[in-house]
Protein backbone atom coordinates (compact mmCIF):
# COMPACT_ATOMS: atom_id res chain seq x y z
CA UNK A 1 0.00 0.00 0.00
CA UNK A 2 3.20 2.18 0.58
CA UNK A 3 3.51 2.54 -2.93
CA UNK A 4 0.06 2.67 -4.08
CA UNK A 5 -0.40 5.73 -2.03
CA UNK A 6 3.02 7.11 -3.31
CA UNK A 7 1.97 7.10 -7.23
CA UNK A 8 -1.28 8.57 -5.82
CA UNK A 9 0.73 11.69 -3.89
CA UNK A 10 2.44 11.86 -7.34
CA UNK A 11 -0.15 12.24 -9.53
CA UNK A 12 -1.62 14.50 -6.91
CA UNK A 13 1.95 16.71 -7.03
CA UNK A 14 1.59 16.33 -10.89
CA UNK A 15 5.19 15.35 -10.42
CA UNK A 16 3.87 12.44 -12.78
CA UNK A 17 1.31 12.71 -15.07
CA UNK A 18 -1.50 9.36 -15.48
CA UNK A 19 0.01 6.43 -14.09
CA UNK A 20 -2.24 3.32 -14.12
CA UNK A 21 -2.62 1.21 -10.95
CA UNK A 22 -4.17 -2.06 -10.91
CA UNK A 23 -4.69 -3.63 -7.40
CA UNK A 24 -5.28 -7.62 -8.15
CA UNK A 25 -8.27 -9.12 -5.35
CA UNK A 26 -11.35 -7.29 -5.31
CA UNK A 27 -12.10 -8.40 -2.11
CA UNK A 28 -8.80 -7.69 -0.32
CA UNK A 29 -8.74 -4.02 -1.09
CA UNK A 30 -12.38 -3.47 -0.11
CA UNK A 31 -11.51 -2.23 2.76
CA UNK A 32 -9.00 0.47 1.33
CA UNK A 33 -11.68 1.32 -1.54
CA UNK A 34 -14.29 2.04 0.98
CA UNK A 35 -11.54 4.21 2.75
CA UNK A 36 -10.57 6.17 -0.37
CA UNK A 37 -13.86 6.80 -0.98
CA UNK A 38 -14.58 8.51 2.49
CA UNK A 39 -11.95 10.47 2.01
CA UNK A 40 -13.52 11.23 -1.81
CA UNK A 41 -16.41 12.46 0.43
CA UNK A 42 -14.08 14.80 2.27
CA UNK A 43 -12.24 16.07 -0.85
CA UNK A 44 -8.41 14.50 0.89
CA UNK A 45 -8.11 13.02 -2.34
CA UNK A 46 -9.68 13.77 -6.22
CA UNK A 47 -12.06 11.44 -7.53
CA UNK A 48 -10.34 11.93 -10.54
CA UNK A 49 -7.25 10.45 -9.77
CA UNK A 50 -9.23 6.97 -8.81
CA UNK A 51 -9.99 6.96 -12.27
CA UNK A 52 -6.13 5.75 -12.92
CA UNK A 53 -7.00 2.89 -10.46
CA UNK A 54 -8.41 -0.52 -11.45
CA UNK A 55 -9.41 -3.22 -8.99
CA UNK A 56 -10.05 -6.63 -10.59
CA UNK A 57 -9.90 -10.14 -10.06
CA UNK A 58 -9.45 -10.39 -13.84
CA UNK A 59 -5.70 -10.41 -15.26
CA UNK A 60 -7.07 -9.54 -19.07
CA UNK A 61 -8.35 -6.62 -17.19
CA UNK A 62 -5.29 -6.09 -15.42
CA UNK A 63 -3.52 -6.03 -19.15
CA UNK A 64 -5.85 -3.80 -21.08
CA UNK A 65 -5.81 -0.99 -18.35
CA UNK A 66 -1.68 -0.98 -18.70
CA UNK A 67 -1.96 -1.42 -22.63
CA UNK A 68 -4.67 1.20 -22.51
CA UNK A 69 -2.44 3.73 -20.87
CA UNK A 70 1.11 2.89 -22.74
CA UNK A 71 -0.98 3.18 -25.92
CA UNK A 72 -2.67 6.40 -25.06
CA UNK A 73 1.20 8.02 -23.75
CA UNK A 74 3.64 6.36 -25.43
CA UNK A 75 4.89 5.08 -28.96
CA UNK A 76 6.29 1.78 -28.88
CA UNK A 77 9.35 0.97 -31.20
CA UNK A 78 9.89 -2.40 -32.29
CA UNK A 79 13.13 -3.35 -31.42
CA UNK A 80 15.73 -4.74 -33.85
CA UNK A 81 16.20 -8.20 -34.10
CA UNK A 82 19.15 -10.24 -32.14
CA UNK A 83 20.96 -12.20 -34.67
CA UNK A 84 22.74 -14.32 -31.89
CA UNK A 85 19.58 -14.71 -30.13
CA UNK A 86 18.63 -16.53 -33.32
CA UNK A 87 15.66 -14.31 -33.76
CA UNK A 88 15.13 -14.05 -37.71
CA UNK A 89 15.12 -10.98 -39.67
Amino acid sequence: MDEFFEILTLVQTKSITQFPVVLYGTEFYKPLMQSIKHMAVYQTISPEDMNLVLVTDDIDEAIQHISKYIKQNYKIKPRKKLWWLFERT
